[in-house]
């Protein structure tokens, strides 16, 4: 049909083909700006009781073949378009407010800013379609498939979207505020900065979705599954996310607070960990640390900040060696310094969260102290048959003991002799007040929990 045709005429027209009483078969036909609302057709006498549709009062186009059309601007609001054929039409900014498209295949159409509020379209096909900045305000659309469709700035709230699938779909900047997503299937997209307030998403797939600076305030989210989900930047705060499953999701930069989840849901590290982006991983595990800590609770806010300190000391790793390879000598030393005092540290007492890590070392240090007394012989037994020299484990120890923890050089009939056995028996009493400040701080921290 010629664009230029006008409205009213191109509209009489299609009107006669409908009247002719077989089903439409129009496959590549000219629609653009066809005006069809219901107050279109009752001016053009083909309104109630007059060949519309029964069921909607718009365009009875059941089961009709308009795949590969055009229809810019056209407006088929309240038309019937129940099963129909639409794949690859090229229909953007169309209205298709009120209309029925349950069953209709849009496979691959360039929709784009059309009006698909108030539809009823259970089991309609948008897979692979362009529907960027798209309405579907307060749309029925159970078990919709929407897989692999473009759908930036597309507006669904309020939508009944149960069971939908949007699986590899690109969603930037899409709405969803208080729509239905029960059972939806969202794994595999990027939602980035999508809009999920006050939406229902009950046993939802967004297993492996892109959700960075994502929008979930007021959400339900109960057994949802969130599986290497990126939530980087996401807003997931006073959500009860204790059902969903969180195996090795990111959430370095999200805001968390008051979020109820556990450790074992994270499947035993952060996806960014898993991913060797530890420097995001530490980051993940901060935001993770400071949640669990405004719920009270402690040993899974410890087990984050331990984790995160470990993902500290692996980028040290990484950076020093990527200096060493870049023959950055310098930068090299540096990293690899960070690296070894954290490993120290961590060995010590696992970033002063282990008491038994500093009971460890101070029977190590007591054993190597007494070793070392034993080999320069600089003990000696003050009196009796046995004055002199001793080599005995028992004395050797017993003092190492003592010295380790007093503040002086203990009185058990031993004496040091010797300029070494003197700067070793200093050297461990300095490092026995270190060892007893750090325990004395470590079960602080534990009783004050």
């Amino acid at each position: 049909m010629d664009q230029a045709t006008p409205p009213d005429a191109q509209l009489r027209a299609f009107l006669d083909r409908i009247a002719a009483g077989s089903p439409v078969q129009e496959a590549g036909c000219d629609l653009s700006h066809l005006s069809a609302s219901r107050d279109a057709l009752a001016a053009a006498g083909f309104g109630e009781g007059q060949g519309a549709d029964p069921e909607t009062g718009g365009l009875p186009l059941a089961e009709a073949d308009l795949s590969r059309g055009h229809m810019e601007e056209a407006d088929f609001s309240a038309a019937n378009l129940r099963r129909a054929n639409l794949v690859g039409v090229v229909g953007r900014s169309t209205r298709f407010t009120g209309a029925i498209l349950e069953a209709a295949d849009l496979s691959d159409a360039d929709l784009s800013g059309a009006d698909f509020s108030g539809i009823v379209a259970g089991q309609v096909r948008f897979a692979g379609a362009m529907l960027e900045d798209a309405r579907f305000g307060q749309a029925a659309m159970r078990f919709a498939d929407l897989s692999g469709a473009l759908l930036d700035g597309t507006d669904f709230a309020g939508a009944d979207l149960w069971g939908a699938d949007f699986t590899g779909a690109d969603a930037d900047d899409t709405v969803f505020r208080g729509a239905r997503l029960d059972e939806a299937k969202l794994a595999d997209a990027n939602l980035t900065h999508a809009d999920f307030a006050d939406a229902s998403l009950a046993k939802a797939s967004l297993a492996g979705s892109r959700l960075r600076g994502a929008n979930f305030s007021g959400a339900k989210l109960d057994g949802a599954d969130l599986s290497g989900a990126d939530l980087s930047d996401t807003d997931l705060v006073r959500l009860n996310l204790a059902t969903c499953r969180l195996r090795h999701a990111r959430f370095s930069g999200a805001w968390l607070n008051g979020t109820r989840m556990s450790v074992e849901q994270l499947g035993g590290a952060v996806g960014e960990e898993v991913a060797e982006a530890f420097e995001a991983a530490q980051a993940s595990y901060l935001a993770l640390e400071q949640n669990w800590k405004s719920i009270g609770s402690h040993d899974a806010a410890s087990w984050a900040y331990k984790r995160g300190r470990r993902m500290g000391r692996f980028h040290a790793g990484q950076q020093a060696r990527a200096a060493w390879d870049a023959r950055d000598w310098t930068g090299a030393l540096r990293h690899g310094y960070r690296w070894s005092a954290d490993r120290f540290v961590e060995w010590l007492c696992d970033y002063g969260e282990s008491l038994s890590r500093i009971a460890r070392a101070f029977a190590l240090l007591i054993v190597v102290f007494g070793g070392l007394y034993g080999l320069t012989g600089g003990l000696i037994i003050l009196e009796g048959p046995e004055a002199g020299p001793t080599y005995n484990p028992l004395d050797l120890l017993s003092y190492s003991a003592l010295n380790m923890m007093t503040a002086n050089p203990p009185e058990i009939g031993l004496k040091p002799t010797g300029r070494v056995t003197n700067l070793l028996v200093g050297l461990e009493g300095a490092v026995g007040i270190i060892l007893m400040g750090l325990y004395g701080f470590v079960l602080g921290n534990r009783l004050r929990r």
